[in-house]
């Protein structure tokens, strides 16, 4: 009788061929992770982008006349009030909760009560910098809040006459909401600045803006507001949110 022989695998090459593959997932898997979030990271701030940008230039246009906004230095001010409904305008069932304004919904916004100083504190207590730090001193994007449909938050930031960018008018995207993680500016936080002569969205970093790369986007700096300046190489470098530092 002819007999057939029969080859497997031994329970012993078996289990080491497991281990094998579990070590190998081990290595990966986290990059394979990272990597994702990274790019939905990406992928939002390029749709915020561009729809803040729309935005800004509907309004220049349609509610400005194309001859500058002259939104004022102070939050009381009317024309940032105008400015800020304008906004809420270009985004469909959007909310908003600004400076001296009550009974914000917590249901939406981090505070019920809103002003700078409340502001300020939340930015500082739930956000980090580029490189991991801790945000502090002089807080930026603390003068209002709007809640956007697909989870993003506009945050608006008109300086005070006696702070360094007085007479700036400034705007800052947290891409995924302040209750999605990482919270750290330049990697889901970016700020932008808007020349009020020309309506034009200018990406924080380039030359000439309120916080240039070179000294608000380092992997090294300990300077609170690190990671402000990191806008303009988000959009420019295809490797940026490849490379986000941990």
């Amino acid at each position: 009788m002819l007999r057939i022989k029969s080859y497997g695998f031994t329970l012993a090459e078996v289990l080491i061929t497991l281990g094998i593959i579990g070590v190998v997932a081990a290595m990966t898997l986290p990059a394979v992770i990272n990597n994702t979030k990274n790019k939905e990271l990406e992928t939002a701030f390029k749709k915020s982008y561009s729809q803040l940008g729309q935005a800004i230039q509907s309004i220049y246009l349609g509610d400005y006349g194309g001859s500058g906004m002259n939104i004022g230095s102070t939050t009381s001010n009317s024309a940032f009030k105008e400015f800020v409904n304008n906004m809420q305008k270009q985004y469909k069932q959007s909310s908003i909760c600004i400076d001296g304004q009550k009974n914000c919904p917590l249901s939406i916004f981090p505070l019920e009560t809103y002003s700078g100083t409340e502001g300020s504190q939340f930015i500082n207590s739930n956000y980090n910098t580029y490189n991991s730090k801790t945000t502090g001193g002089s807080t930026y994007c603390n003068d209002g809040i709007m809640s956007i449909t697909d989870g993003s938050f506009i945050f608006f930031d008109i300086s005070n006459p006696e702070q360094e960018t007085a007479g700036k008018f400034m705007i800052c995207i947290d891409v995924n909401g302040w209750k999605k993680k990482p919270n750290r500016l330049g990697h889901d936080f970016f700020m932008f600045e808007i020349n009020q002569n020309t309506g034009k969205l200018l990406p924080m970093g380039l030359e000439d803006t309120a916080f240039p790369e070179d000294k608000y986007c380092t992997l090294t700096s300990s300077n609170t507001q690190n990671g402000l300046g990191c806008t303009a190489k988000a959009l420019s470098d295809p490797d940026y949110f490849k490379n986000l530092p941990k």
